[in-house]
């Protein structure tokens, strides 16, 4: 039976239509995922279903009944909650109030606290998180925002609940909570409509998938009838033949050397090496500190000791403008947070790392700017309407094509990347990877931190697998399908490497199990 139907929904932002005669529907008590490239529409509708955006033109039924969704409280009545991309928790609150913001329990015309805190403890309770629900959300980190803003939508019991992109901010642990309370919300005979960016997500949970591109609606199939290269190539447009960019050039000689650096309570006796055109990648679980350790190559965290080499010199940048000067680029993990400048232009985004070398006499040059766009522009196919756009109308891929190229708009030689794909859509992906690729063969030294290990194991040349601050394995690509020698809690073995088992290694250094250093054990 059909639950959910859209019908024909039209929506124009500013002369861009978003949506075109799109029509959709979902089975009552089924996880229904819709999937498409960043712009593809999938956001816009489910605003539209949420009461957040109100459609020019199409219907909404629901069970049966068409329904006026003019606003976030209307679709609250016909049963629908929505757990957004973006945070909107007002951070002076407690997590009680927050959740209940919308729907204070009161007891004679007050707020009753007592029975506020104590379901919103039990709901936290209910989703294994270890939180306290008179906690300030100023308090919590990006992650547990999340999970709060997901607790939010439950509190309503609706029968429908949409997901934006939850787990774009979530740790592994996280991420299998939120499977467990999907899997429950469907065997309590609830719908979800679940949108992501990744795909393994999608095969995980969803029984429905429906394709969107360019804001008109491609199909929808049932997920175990359809393989990876299909979904890609219906979302894209095109057929991706390799959706990774295998590294196969050969690395150059060593410039960035990294020796026996500690910051205490972060990593102790970290050291490695990166070579010229070299694609680095940093593996291992949330919380090992992976980030803090390249993040002291940026300036962002100060060594207690140790040194850093580049081109054989001491280099230790106090701060990003030092880093900067000695041709070293950083790409952030949140974009959103500390990456574009949202309320500025494109044109004065891509420059903000070189503004000395773009002014004359205390003023910037118009001209030299324009032309370092258009530059960039042509290099790495940048999309947006005109010079003056606000990078945060643009879509998830081009704000980090931004950020990708403000660091070599500074002549950087080597360049850091935190979670170069995290939030952006397949097509996206392809074009990072690609452009990341090419650099390396230019001779730019990268290194590339990632959740994603088939993202690591992919594109890069070597990994380094980080277990509480500490390197625990150095795995290159010439020991696949090598036999390698690793070092167990209390046993030597030999393993063969191949692709399959790649993962399997990273893993294992990743939780301590093993040690593995280019065939010797450490």
């Amino acid at each position: 039976m059909e639950y959910i139907e859209l019908k024909n929904i039209t929506k124009t932002f500013v002369n861009v239509q978003a949506l075109s005669d799109v029509s959709m529907s979902v089975r009552e008590g089924e996880v229904h995922a819709v999937v498409g490239e960043n712009g593809a529409g999938k956001s816009t509708i489910m605003k539209i279903l949420g009461g957040m955006y109100f459609a020019d033109s199409g219907e909404i039924w629901i069970d049966g009944i068409k329904r006026d969704i003019k606003n976030v409280q209307d679709a609250l009545e016909c049963g629908i909650s929505v757990v957004y991309q973006e945070l909107n928790l007002m951070p002076d609150l407690t997590i009680a109030e927050n959740i209940y913001l919308h729907n204070l329990p009161q007891k004679g015309g007050i707020v009753d606290k007592k029975t506020m805190n104590l379901n919103a403890q039990t709901l936290l309770d209910s989703m294994d998180l270890k939180l306290k629900s008179t906690e300030l959300t100023s308090m919590l980190s990006v992650s547990e925002q999340q999970m709060v803003e997901i607790a939010k939508a439950l509190s309503h019991d609706s029968d429908i609940i949409i997901m934006d992109e939850p787990t774009a901010s979530l740790n592994n642990n996280e991420v299998d909570t939120l499977y467990r309370l999907i899997k429950n919300l469907k065997k309590r005979g609830k719908t979800v409509i679940y949108i992501s960016h990744r795909l393994q997500e999608i095969f995980d949970l969803s029984d429905q998938v429906t394709i969107l591109r360019d804001g008109t609606y491609i199909g929808s199939y049932k997920t175990n009838e359809i393989t990876t290269d299909k979904l890609v190539e219906l979302m894209v447009g095109r057929e991706i033949s390799r959706f990774y960019k295998t590294a196969d050039h050969v690395p150059g000689e060593i410039v960035l050397e990294v020796k026996n650096i500690s910051k205490e309570g972060l990593y102790s006796d970290v050291s490695f090496s990166l070579r010229k055109g070299e694609i680095l990648g940093f593996a291992g679980l949330m919380g090992c500190n992976r980030e803090e350790i390249v993040k002291t190559i940026y300036g962002l965290v100060q060594a207690d000791s140790g040194e850093i080499l580049l081109n054989g010199v001491r280099t230790m940048p106090r701060n990003p403008a030092e880093a900067i000067r000695s041709h070293i680029g950083f790409v952030t993990e949140d974009r959103k947070g500390s990456g574009v400048f949202a309320l500025m232009s494109v044109r004065e985004n891509i420059s903000m790392n070189i503004l000395k070398l773009i002014s004359e006499f205390g003023l910037i040059k118009a001209d030299k700017e324009q032309d370092l766009l258009k530059n960039y522009t042509n290099k790495m196919n940048m999309r947006y309407s005109g010079y003056y756009q606000r990078i945060n109308n643009l879509s998830g891929g081009n704000q980090q094509k931004f950020l990708l190229a403000r660091a070599l708009a500074a002549d950087c030689k080597v360049l850091i990347m935190l979670e170069p794909t995290r939030g952006i859509d397949v097509g996206a992906k392809v074009e990072i990877y690609s452009l990341l690729g090419d650099l390396a063969k230019q001779g730019v030294a990268i290194i590339m931190v990632s959740s994603e290990l088939p993202e690591i194991i992919g594109n890069c040349h070597r990994t380094l697998v980080v277990f509480q601050g500490k390197i625990t394995g150095d795995i290159s690509k010439k020991d696949m399908d090598a036999d390698i020698d690793v070092h167990g809690a209390n046993r030597r073995e030999q393993l063969r490497v191949s692709s399959q088992k790649y993962e399997n290694i990273i893993m294992q250094c990743a939780t301590g199990n093993i040690t593995y250093f280019r065939g010797e054990d450490k």
